[in-house]
């Protein structure tokens, strides 16, 4: 698998040592791994047009103007069907899919990730195969 077909994933903390572990376990998994603790550069990132992100985890409070929120909300923009996993202070269901954990452990996080990854890559093979068979079908 090369470069351009690896999946991207922005990962969004406060705590460095979270945050690297989070990034080692996932780039272990082949995926094009961006961590930052900052929601301002983490905004520029989601806009990257360039460089896409397909992944969102992020800390509901973070510092400065822009934080976990703002983000899923600008993740939600380009990924309407996707949720960002959030990690926040008490769970609570979002009416835009978002996945909100409660104060997770980084092994919490990677399973999360790695659910929605799955499901939505069965989805996508499902949405091909059934494209292709309407095409034979026509």
């Amino acid at each position: 698998m090369n470069k351009t077909e690896q999946k991207r994933i922005l990962l969004v903390d406060t705590n460095p040592l979270f945050l690297k572990r989070l990034a080692l376990e996932l780039r272990a998994r082949n995926l094009d791994v961006v961590a930052t603790g900052s929601g301002a550069q983490a905004f520029h990132f989601l806009r990257d047009w360039d460089r896409p992100i397909d992944w969102l985890f992020s800390r509901a409070t973070l510092p400065g103007l822009i934080d976990g929120w703002i983000l899923a909300d600008e993740y939600h923009d380009s990924h309407p069907n996707r949720g960002a996993v959030i990690a926040a202070s008490q769970a609570r269901v979002s009416a835009q899919g978002h996945i909100i954990l409660k104060d997770p452990s980084p092994t919490a996080v990677l399973d999360t990730m790695r659910g929605i990854m799955a499901q939505n890559q069965s989805s996508e093979v499902s949405s091909h195969t059934e494209r292709d068979e309407e095409r034979l079908a026509a």
